[in-house]
């Protein structure tokens, strides 16, 4: 369990050489789960104050140190059960409220089990001894380091302020450093993304046989919920469609922001599907457009030329190429189509990982410089081209899809056609 076969910890650590870093303390639970692998039901809570920290020496001959409460060293043993999913040098331990005072006790009654001994296994890797909280343990580490004096980034900066006093150092703000570390993928995250583009492949496939006249949105989306928490993906909420609902009691506007829906669906209403979930830490994030019985000849030629311009835009999908370029390509071909309106379409190019948008530019990276400026892709990147046409006229057609920057192209991660999604009309299904 040692951060040299870490091949993330190293990439932070090559970037803390070019900013002059000593060390870096992250306690953003993507920022710790993406240097050590380590993540718990804790963070899900969504408490403002961290429940675990990792730090990560420039000096590769010092520990890769992961902070957590001490009653959490089960899960460790449970994360690292199969694999080494949880990769460490050393361990500090704190409190956490009174579950590791009460952990310590042991139960008579209650027999030793594997876990119980893997666990204890692991006290070799623990360093010092128990702190009373989080903050006081990273200030023991970073003192037994001879990291005093010494200039250390944090992506947080209240955990610095409270260290200050017992280990005096010169603070850096590293969540721009982070962010363009998480944007280019190892070898293993790209692999484990692969697996993530099946589910998404199976979930959208789902979500579309859902459809059908007479449908309810809301069922439709529960049960995509449904699909999804019994293939270990967790929805986005308890909606699972970015897209869809209804304002007033009588409509369904499909490319409303998720809310809920009041009426059954009927022939010829448009649904995007956009499904967001995360497994393995990683983001699902695939679009399609559907359509309530058989499409007219219109709008079915124009959601092919939004097709033809989003393939288009993937040819660009290239080491080297600014995201920047690509909102005009989809543009130019729209209008030389003869598409209404086509300032209507919206481009995004984005990274994604542990995050929906992994934006490798300084923040506030989600404003307009995101597409404006946009950045230059790089190889082993993963990125989602969100490509959503908000037509008035004949009605919106969106599609998204993520793809991994190779040397020689983009390698698509979702397998699912780019095709319009035609749902049977109630007839049709009496028929069938």
């Amino acid at each position: 369990m040692t951060s040299s076969s870490n091949p993330r910890a190293d990439r932070i650590r090559a970037m803390m050489v070019r900013e002059g870093l000593d060390a870096i303390v992250l306690s953003h639970p993507h920022d710790v789960r993406y240097a050590t692998g380590y993540h718990s039901i804790l963070e899900r809570w969504g408490q403002m104050e961290a429940m675990a920290a990792a730090i990560v020496y420039a000096d590769a001959e010092k520990p890769l140190t992961l902070v957590i409460p001490e009653a959490n060293l089960g899960l460790v043993a449970v994360l690292n059960r199969e694999e080494e999913a949880c990769s460490f040098g050393e361990i500090r331990t704190f409190d956490m409220l009174n579950f590791c005072q009460v952990s310590r006790f042991i139960d008579p009654d209650r027999p030793v089990t594997r876990l119980a001994q893997d666990a204890t296994a692991m006290a070799s890797a623990i360093a010092g001894i128990c702190q009373p909280d989080i903050a006081t343990a990273v200030a023991a580490a970073l003192a037994d380091h001879g990291m005093a004096g010494r200039h250390i980034g944090f992506d947080e900066h209240r955990l610095s302020a409270r260290i200050a006093p017992s280990v005096a150092h010169h603070y850096s703000d590293v969540l721009d450093l982070m962010m363009q570390a998480r944007v280019v993928k190892t070898a293993d995250e790209l692999a484990r993304y692969r697996k993530v583009g099946l589910l998404a492949d199976r979930i959208i496939d789902h979500a579309g046989s859902l459809l059908r006249e007479g449908a309810d949105w809301n069922d439709v989306q529960a049960r995509i919920c449904d699909f999804m928490v019994r293939h270990a993906v967790i929805p986005v909420d308890e909606g699972a469609m970015l897209f869809g609902g209804a304002y007033e009691a009588d409509e369904f506007i499909p490319d409303l922001f998720r809310t809920r829906g009041n009426r059954a669906l009927r022939a010829g209403d448009i649904v995007i599907l956009e499904t967001q979930g995360i497994h393995d830490g990683f983001w699902v994030d695939i679009n399609r457009t559907a359509v309530i019985g058989p499409p007219s000849t219109s709008y079915r030629r124009q959601h092919d030329i939004l097709r033809d311009a989003f393939l288009k835009m993937v040819d660009q999908l290239r080491p080297g190429v600014s995201t920047a370029s690509l909102p005009q390509i989809g543009y130019d071909h729209l209008k030389a189509q003869g598409v209404a309106t086509p300032e209507k379409l919206l481009v995004v190019a984005h990274g994604i990982g542990l995050m929906p948008l992994e934006i490798p530019l300084p923040y506030p990276a989600a404003g307009l410089a995101g597409v404006k400026d946009g950045f230059v892709m790089e190889e082993n990147m993963l990125i989602s081209l969100d490509s959503l046409y908000f037509g008035a006229k004949l009605g919106p057609c969106h599609m998204e899809n993520v793809y991994a920057i190779t040397a020689h192209g983009a390698e698509p991660m979702y397998a699912a056609p780019l095709e319009l999604i035609e749902a049977p009309l109630t007839r049709e299904l009496a028929h069938a």
